[in-house]
């Protein structure tokens, strides 16, 4: 394998695992925004 081939992949796989964070993060605060919507509205009908 070629330098530039090495670099490639290295830049690929870092690329992947970059997305997948990302990815981790955004699903992680759809949660949390859900839960709080979910938290006003109970606490709305509580009250």
């Amino acid at each position: 394998m070629t330098l530039t081939a090495l670099k490639i992949s290295h830049l690929e796989q870092l690329n992947n695992k970059i997305f997948a964070w990302l990815s981790t993060i955004f699903s992680r605060l759809k949660i949390e925004h859900l839960i709080k919507l979910i938290g006003i509205t109970f606490h709305r009908q509580v009250v």
